[in-house]
C-alpha cells in the first residue's frame, strides 16, 4: 500500500483571507491535540488510526465517532459529469482530491466543529463537499457561482445538497475565501425561491418544527400503545422524554439511571410545607449531561439539571421508571462484566468523569439494550451477553429517518391504519417545538434560556418559531387606546406591533412616540387608528406605514433607503434579497461593460450600486430594527421644483 501526501500544483495565488482561514482552522485543530495532516493512500483513504475523531474537536459525548471519511474522488459524480458532456480536462485527475481541496475541506470541518456543530451533520457536509470538488479541478479559492450552478444542474434529488452548497456560498462570502466573491448559486437551478409568507399565521422557519400529523401520531403511539419488543420499549421511553423535556437526542440517550431528583420545600419562617403557604411542597428536576459546553470533553460530562414542570412530573417519572425496570438486569450484568476476566468485546465498559467530580460507567446510564436482540428480554441475562447504551441510529430508525433493510419505523409497526406508515420526524424538531411552545405561553426568555442550559438569550430566539400573531397575543394596549382602536381590527394589530417594538424604528413608530411625548397616549393612539389601516409582509421584510397608499408607492423597493422598511430576519426574505442581489449585480455589470461615453451609463451604474448597497445592508441588518430610520419617506408627495 502506497501512502502519500498529495502535493499541490500552483495555478493561481490564494487571497490572504483564504490563507488566514486555513491557518486559523489549523491552529484550532492542533490546539485540540490532533495532527493537521491526515496521511492518505492513493485513493484518498486515511491510514488506520490517522483520521480525525470529530468528538475531540466538538467536545461531544456521542458514543460513535464521526470522521472526515477521507478525500476520495466520488466515482458516481465523475460519471455523471462525463455523461452530461463535461470535458474530462475540467475534472480532478486521479483517485484522490487535490491536496489544496483536502486542506479546504479540513478547514471547513474545523470551522464547524469550533462552532460546536453536530459532528454527524458536519461529516455529511464533508461528504457533499467531496462530491462537489469531484466535479471540478479548480482550487477552492477559484470557485465561482458558475461552478456551483453546473454542479446543481447534474440533477441531484437531495435537498441537503442544495442546503450544503448554499451554506458553502455564505461561508465563502463571509470570509472572502474566493477571488470570485460574491459566490451565490442560482436558485432557479434547484428548488426555486421558497414560498413567501404573506399571512400573519405563517410560522418563522416553520420547517424546523415537526410535521403536525406525524407528531400527533408519534405522541399517540409512545403514550398509548404497548411496546412489543425491548428495543421498542427503549424507543418509547426516549421519545417520551424528547417530547416532554426538549433535550437534545444525545442528552436523553446519556441520561443516568438516577436522573430523577425530588426536592422538598419548607417555609423557613413558619416551618410549614411550602404548599401550606401558597407554594409547591415538592419539585422534580432531571439530572442530565449537557452538550455544547465549554467545560466538556469526550471523557468529561457536564452535569446539569432541568426543572420538570408540575404538569409533566407524572409523565416523566412514569417514562423513567418504565425504562429503569426494563433495564435493571442489563445494568447488573454489565457491572459484573467490568470485573470479568473475559467480557464480551461488544459490551460498553467505558467510564466518564463528570464536572460534579463523580465517575460514571456505561452501566450507570438509563437506556441500555441487548445487542442484536429484537424481542422481549429473557428473565436471566447471561454474563457474556453484549450490552451497550442505545445508539442514536436505533432512534433514527424508529422515527423513520434511516430505516435499514428488514426493519420498519414505529409508524409502520404501531401506526393507525388512517395514517401514513412512512412518516418521518427529526428528534431535534421536538426541541424546536418545546422552545416555541414556551415562547407561545409567554414564558420569560431568561427562563427558557436557563431551562435548556444555554449561555445566551439570543440562542433561545433561534428556536422561536411563533407566528407574528402569536408573538403579539400577549401584548396589551393601555386603556387610553380603547377609545379609538377597535380590538381585532387592523389598527389594533399595528398598535400592538408599535407598543411591543415589532415595528422597530419605523416612521409610524417614531411619529407615535413623538406624539406621546408632546401630547398624551389618547392622541397618539388616535393617530395610529387613523394611519394604521393594515399591515404588509413584503418579499424583503415588514412595512409599517399609512396603508392608504396601497399598493406601495415605490413598488416594493424597500431597500431603496425607505424609512418604513423593517427587516424580519426570516429565511425566505433573505433568499429573496440574495436573488435580488444577483440580478442587480448582473444589471450593474452589463451597464459597466458599455462604452464610457454611452448616454446614461454613469446613472445606470450609480443606480445599481445604490440599490446593491441597500440590499447588502438588509442582509446584514438586525431583525426588528428599522434599516433606514433617517431614510426617505417614499409615501410623501414629491416636492414641486417650481415652488
Amino acid at each position: 500500500m502506497t501512502v502519500r501526501f498529495l502535493e499541490a500544483e500552483t495555478r493561481s495565488v490564494a487571497p490572504s483571507s483564504y490563507n488566514d482561514f486555513i491557518a486559523a482552522s489549523r491552529r484550532f485543530v492542533e490546539y485540540k491535540g490532533l495532527q493537521w495532516d491526515i496521511p492518505v493512500t492513493e485513493d484518498g483513504t486515511p491510514l488506520p488510526g490517522r483520521d480525525w475523531d470529530l468528538r475531540v474537536l466538538t467536545d461531544s459525548h456521542a458514543r460513535n465517532a464521526s470522521r472526515t471519511n477521507g478525500f476520495a474522488v466520488d466515482v458516481e459524480i465523475r460519471k455523471a459529469c462525463l455523461a452530461a458532456g463535461w470535458s474530462e480536462a475540467r475534472l480532478p485527475d486521479g483517485a484522490a482530491l487535490d491536496e489544496r481541496v483536502q486542506s479546504f475541506i479540513k478547514a471547513v470541518i474545523a470551522f464547524r466543529c469550533k462552532e460546536a456543530q453536530n459532528p454527524r451533520v458536519t461529516r455529511h457536509l464533508a461528504l457533499i463537499l467531496r462530491k462537489f470538488f469531484s466535479s471540478t479541478n479548480k482550487a477552492p479559492w477559484e470557485i465561482s457561482a458558475e461552478d456551483l450552478n453546473r454542479f446543481l444542474q447534474l440533477g441531484h434529488k437531495q435537498d441537503k445538497i442544495w442546503d450544503a452548497l448554499l451554506w458553502l456560498a455564505k461561508l465563502m462570502n463571509a470570509h472572502l475565501l474566493s477571488v470570485a466573491c460574491p459566490v451565490e448559486p442560482d436558485t432557479d437551478n434547484s428548488r426555486g425561491l421558497k414560498k413567501l409568507g404573506k399571512r400573519l399565521t405563517e410560522r418563522k422557519e416553520g420547517q424546523k418544527l415537526p410535521e403536525i400529523e406525524a407528531f400527533y401520531e408519534l405522541a399517540r403511539i409512545v403514550f398509548q400503545e404497548t411496546p412489543r419488543t425491548h428495543p421498542d420499549l427503549i424507543r418509547f421511553g426516549v421519545v417520551r422524554l424528547l417530547i416532554l423535556t426538549g433535550l437534545r437526542l444525545n442528552e436523553v440517550l446519556m441520561l443516568p439511571a438516577d436522573c430523577l431528583r425530588w426536592e422538598d420545600h419548607v417555609d423557613v419562617v413558619t416551618g410549614r410545607t411550602a404548599s401550606e403557604v401558597g407554594g409547591l411542597s415538592r419539585t422534580l428536576s432531571l439530572r442530565y449531561f449537557g452538550e455544547k459546553r465549554e467545560e466538556g470533553a469526550p471523557d468529561i460530562l457536564v452535569e446539569d439539571h432541568q426543572q420538570v414542570p408540575e404538569r409533566f412530573q407524572a409523565a416523566v417519572t412514569e417514562a423513567v421508571e418504565m425504562v429503569l425496570a426494563a433495564t435493571t438486569e442489563l445494568r447488573r450484568v454489565l457491572k459484573l462484566q467490568r470485573h470479568s476476566p473475559a467480557p464480551n468485546p461488544a459490551s460498553d465498559l467505558r467510564t466518564f468523569k463528570t464536572t460534579a467530580g463523580t465517575t460514571l460507567e456505561a452501566a450507570d446510564l438509563l437506556f441500555l439494550v441487548l445487542y442484536g436482540h429484537r424481542q422481549l428480554l429473557p428473565n436471566v441475562i447471561e454474563l457474556g451477553a453484549a450490552i451497550a447504551p442505545v445508539s442514536h441510529l436505533t432512534i433514527y430508525a424508529g422515527l423513520g429517518i434511516s430505516v435499514s433493510a428488514g426493519s420498519s419505523s414505529l409508524f409502520g409497526r404501531y401506526g393507525s391504519s388512517k395514517v401514513d406508515p412512512n412518516f418521518k420526524l427529526r428528534p431535534h424538531s421536538l426541541r424546536h417545538l418545546m422552545n416555541t411552545e414556551l415562547f407561545r405561553l409567554n414564558v420569560a426568555d431568561t427562563v427558557i434560556t436557563n431551562h435548556f442550559g444555554r449561555q445566551s438569550v439570543a440562542q433561545s430566539y433561534e428556536y422561536d418559531h411563533r407566528t407574528l400573531s402569536e408573538r403579539l397575543a400577549f401584548v396589551r394596549l393601555p386603556d387610553a387606546a380603547s377609545a379609538t382602536v377597535v380590538p381585532g381590527g387592523p389598527a389594533d394589530l399595528v398598535a400592538r406591533m408599535v407598543v411591543s417594538g415589532q415595528a422597530g424604528d419605523s416612521n409610524i413608530a417614531r411619529t407615535f412616540r413623538k406624539i406621546q411625548e408632546e401630547h398624551d397616549d389618547e392622541v397618539a393612539f388616535a393617530y395610529l387608528a387613523a394611519n394604521s389601516d393594515g399591515f404588509h409582509v413584503t418579499p424583503y421584510g415588514y412595512c409599517v406605514n399609512s396603508f392608504s397608499l396601497n399598493p406601495c408607492a415605490r413598488h416594493l423597493k424597500c431597500f431603496d433607503e425607505c424609512r418604513h422598511f423593517v427587516p424580519s430576519g426570516r429565511a425566505e426574505h433573505r433568499v429573496s434579497l440574495s436573488a435580488l442581489k444577483t440580478k442587480l449585480q448582473q444589471m450593474r455589470d452589463v451597464a459597466m461593460q458599455k462604452p464610457a461615453k454611452t448616454v446614461g451609463r454613469a446613472n445606470q451604474v450609480a443606480h445599481a450600486q445604490r440599490l446593491l448597497a441597500g440590499v447588502d445592508a438588509a442582509l446584514l441588518a438586525q431583525p426588528g430594527e428599522a434599516l433606514f430610520p433617517d431614510g426617505i419617506d417614499h409615501s410623501a408627495l414629491p416636492k414641486d421644483i417650481f415652488q
